[in-house]
């Protein structure tokens, strides 16, 4: 289910292009895509399903190789008409570290900011769990700007405390 490039690019780096996705099939088939390649991120089947259900509501932004194929997403949510959040995204295992991430992330905070909002804000794992997949995680968040807000365990549960970082963009 490869995208075609006629559509608007917001950003481009090297051989890749940042597209806003609307079609609701599009953003879960994408979706899944993505998160079944990082399972150290996405293991649990449930949590995977309800994330491939729900971005289809939301505003999402797709990194596409020169070849159509998805390599990388953001799906964000505003929230009291102030507050982005990076709902669920992702990048292809062979694609981090590459500056895909940054520039998705770099879209949605244009979209954040077009939307008047003061923040951004992430959930993710908590720095009391010594797990590097998301020790990368919180480091690729630190280097875009977020810093640690606060560590919840009824969030989540005890074992599996939630992280909330965010970012002022103003």
């Amino acid at each position: 289910m490869n995208e075609t490039f006629p559509q608007e690019t917001l950003e481009m780096i090297d051989d890749i292009q940042i597209v806003e996705i609307e079609n609701r099939v599009k953003k879960a088939f994408y979706t899944r895509e993505i998160l079944e390649k990082l399972p150290e991120w996405f293991g649990n089947k449930q949590a995977l399903d309800e994330y491939v259900e729900k971005v289809k509501e939301f505003p999402y932004y797709a990194a596409l190789d020169i070849e159509g194929k998805c390599i990388g997403f953001f799906s964000v949510k505003i929230h009291y008409q102030h507050t982005g959040d990076i709902f669920v995204c992702g990048v292809l295992p062979e694609h981090q570290h590459n500056g895909v991430g940054k520039a998705l992330y770099h879209a949605v905070e244009k979209l954040f900011i077009q939307n008047d909002c003061k923040y951004v804000i992430v959930k993710t794992l908590s720095d009391v769990v010594n797990f590097e997949p998301y020790a990368q995680t919180r480091r690729f968040y630190k280097s875009i700007g977020f810093e640690p807000l606060i560590t919840l365990t009824e969030m989540w549960d005890e074992e599996n405390p939630c992280l909330i970082m965010f970012k002022s963009l103003v």
